[in-house]
């Protein structure tokens, strides 16, 4: 392996009123543009939002570097990474993105401040972004990636690995400029917190008694309606077994469920998929991260059948516009499953169901039933 060293500088002497500010430089280097330190700016994000993440960049008097440019063909970016994909050896992280890397990564960049001392100027900037949709997960600071950072010529990056001591140039050289501590870095996606509804009224949910699995609520949200009015309270979503439930009342009598619904299959992205505990013998699958499905409903709740499975990804609901809900289908065994949605408002609606998908994963929906107030 050919090695790159870099020869480095100190300032302390220098620049001890300075820092009095600011982190003091670790990595500077005369011959390098080198990353100084990263944080991320929160720990915890609701799905939708962006993940964003602080950084300073030293760049060596005389030279020229903005975060935003890129440097034949590459740009700065930070990578992270599930914590179910990532391992360690020795203190070194490793990721199995496999061919979906550019998912994981964050790439937007904002807030650019540039702050000259003597020998360099140390560039502060945000890096930030959404990665698999904002799929509620728990990922790891894995990687940074600095564009343009070899001097004289600025034509490689810098690529900073998790656990790492030393940098690499591109994809082989070693470049010996320290990795600095990464701080703070890792993150959570959680889903929203529901905003409450004034004088909410309870709202029953489907009954379950057909089955031997509970009724249980799948994200701690309190069950609210309003049958006085057309105002959408917060749906609350129930899961239970899928055998059909036609015009069968809630344990409190006041809600009924109509036959399931066929979906008309999609032009694009979608198959259908042959199986005998589905509805109608079949259901349709996707592979494709993105794809949708979107019905035209009306009334104020309705279930989703879909399908369970070892290979299976998440399935994203949004009811007008607005996204209500995103889960794994992921199971150990293939079966139909069904999750139900009370107070999403009386009325017509368009329902879309979407695809958040990982590398080698689908989707199976089955069906859909309306239920009523009676």
């Amino acid at each position: 392996m050919f090695y790159k060293l870099k020869v480095f500088t100190s300032f302390t002497v220098l620049l001890i009123p300075l820092f009095l500010f600011i982190n003091p430089a670790q990595a500077t280097s005369p011959d390098a543009i080198t990353l100084e330190s990263i944080s991320v700016v929160n720990s915890t994000v609701e799905t939708g939002q962006d993940i964003v993440m602080q950084l300073e960049v030293a760049v060596p008097t005389g030279y020229s570097w903005d975060p935003n440019d890129s440097y034949l063909g590459y740009s700065t970016k930070v990578l992270l990474c599930k914590n179910e994909i990532y391992t360690e050896n020795n203190g070194v992280g490793s990721c199995s993105y496999g061919n979906t890397q550019s998912q994981y990564a964050l790439s937007s960049i904002s807030e650019v401040v540039e702050t000259n001392y003597l020998n360099y100027s140390l560039i502060s900037f945000k890096v930030s972004g959404q990665i698999f949709a904002g799929s509620v997960n728990e990922f790891k600071l894995f990687r940074v990636i600095v564009a343009g950072a070899d001097l004289p010529n600025q034509e490689e990056i810098h690529k900073y690995d998790r656990g790492k001591t030393y940098a690499i140039e591109s994809v082989f050289d070693r470049t010996d400029v320290p990795v600095p501590t990464f701080l703070n870095g890792d993150v959570s996606v959680v889903a929203p917190t529901p905003t409450p509804t004034p004088t909410p009224t309870p709202t029953p949910t489907p009954s379950a008694t057909s089955s031997s699995e509970p009724v249980s609520s799948s994200s701690g949200a309190q069950s609210s309606t309003s049958s006085a009015s057309n105002s959408v309270a917060i749906p609350v979503a129930v899961e239970f077994s899928a055998k059909q439930t036609i015009k069968s009342p809630s344990a409190l009598g006041n809600l009924t469920w109509t036959r399931a619904n066929e979906i008309k299959k999609p032009k694009t992205n979608w198959k259908t998929t042959k199986y005998s505990k589905a509805n109608g013998k079949s259901y349709l699958s996707s592979s494709v991260n993105g794809s949708k499905i979107k019905l035209k409903t009306k009334g104020d709740a309705f279930t989703l059948r879909y399908i369970t499975g070892a290979n299976m990804g998440m399935i994203q609901v949004i009811v007008d516009g607005k996204k209500i809900a995103e889960f794994s289908s992921k199971s150990a065994t293939t079966k139909v499953k069904a999750k139900s949605w009370i107070g999403i408002g009386s009325g017509k609606h368009i329902i879309q169901i979407i695809s958040v998908l990982e590398n080698g994963e689908k989707i199976g929906i089955d069906a859909y039933q309306l239920g009523r107030a009676v």
